[in-house]
């Protein structure tokens, strides 16, 4: 098959790390880079050797070189986005959250379907090795823990990320990634939660950035996560799951990167992602996934219904922090 056509769509830091994967596969062409500030889009495909930059949007749709895009760029803009990528027939590559609202979710799951676009959205940690052999391991763990805490201090407190109408809400545009791989590697979905919330790092926000959550799992799993961007973990590192059956756990840390098996009566094992930088980690396999999916291979992929439910249930963590209450999943 001809290299598949990419037009990455956001220019920023995200956009940045997608425009350097698609240009290093083998499997596609960057053919455009496409922001609203052309000059950050030129240089960008400058850096990567795409074929051009734009600020058109009416381009890329209607250009015969692009058969997918990947949209990076602000969290309230992705519901346009991706109806305008439905409705013309690109593949779509959708970073998280999916959208604002889970209605938003629902309505571009059905213009996907109705489309017949292969779409994916962007939860990386489901591609890093960690996490897969983490999952190997512990197919049906009964106990999960996560612990996500963030260094606040890269996210200034003039971020688009702290407009709640830009990102959906500080606490919400990262707990989905966390929840994403919380029902990843339970292989079940959450059917209640209860939630506590504070407001550590920006108390400017006027809303909570960190929450103790506790994930109750259809088949009787129980999960614990603690998630917010109060600082870098020290206990065992930012970014860490540990899942675990009678006589086998795994511990994922370093962002990530690394896992650790303990059987009882056996030596440890260690997976350490061959990707050091942990912004990129399981970033180019996520990418070589999507373009291998739309060339037919059979793939398990973070589809549109992975999107709306990891947003559906960090909305219900939200809704348990104010109500003080725990909250049932609602069934779509």
């Amino acid at each position: 098959m001809s290299p598949l056509g990419v037009a990455v769509l956001g220019c920023g830091f995200q956009g940045g790390i997608h425009a350097e994967n698609v240009a290093a596969s083998a499997r596609a062409n960057l053919v455009a880079c496409v922001d609203v500030d052309l000059e950050r889009a030129s240089r960008l495909a400058e850096a990567t050797g795409a074929g051009r930059a734009t600020e058109r949007l009416d381009e890329v749709w209607a250009a015969d070189d692009v058969d997918a895009v990947v949209v990076a760029t602000t969290t309230n803009t992705h519901y346009d986005l991706a109806l305008a990528a439905a409705r013309h027939g690109k593949h779509l590559l959708l970073e998280k959250p999916m959208a604002l609202t889970v209605d938003e979710c629902l309505d571009i799951e059905r213009a996907c379907h109705e489309s017949g676009i292969t779409a994916v959205v962007g939860y990386k940690f489901r591609f890093t090795a960690a996490a897969l052999a983490a999952r190997e391991a512990v197919p049906r763990p009964r106990v999960l823990h996560a612990h996500t805490l963030y260094d606040p201090a890269p996210v200034g407190a003039n971020s688009w990320v702290n407009d709640r109408a830009a990102s959906g809400g500080r606490l919400v545009s990262s707990l989905v990634h966390a929840v994403d791989l919380l029902r990843f590697l339970a292989g079940d979905e959450v059917v209640r939660v209860y939630a506590e919330g504070a407001v550590v790092a920006e108390p400017t926000l006027g809303e909570p950035d960190t929450t103790v959550a506790t994930l109750l799992f259809r088949g009787g799993a129980v999960a614990s996560l603690v998630h917010g961007t109060a600082g870098a973990s020290g206990l065992v590192s930012t970014w860490s799951f540990q899942t675990a059956d009678a006589g086998v756990n795994a511990t994922i840390h370093a962002h990530g990167r690394r896992v650790v098996v303990h059987r009882d009566g056996q030596a440890d094992e260690k997976v350490e992602d061959p990707v050091t930088d942990p912004f990129r980690a399981g970033t180019g396999s996520l990418f070589e996934a999507f373009a291998g999916a739309i060339s037919g291979e059979t793939r398990d992929l973070p589809g549109p219904r992975d999107g709306t439910l990891s947003l559906l249930v960090s909305r219900c963590v939200e809704e348990a922090m104010a109500s003080g209450q725990p909250v049932t999943v609602p069934v779509l």
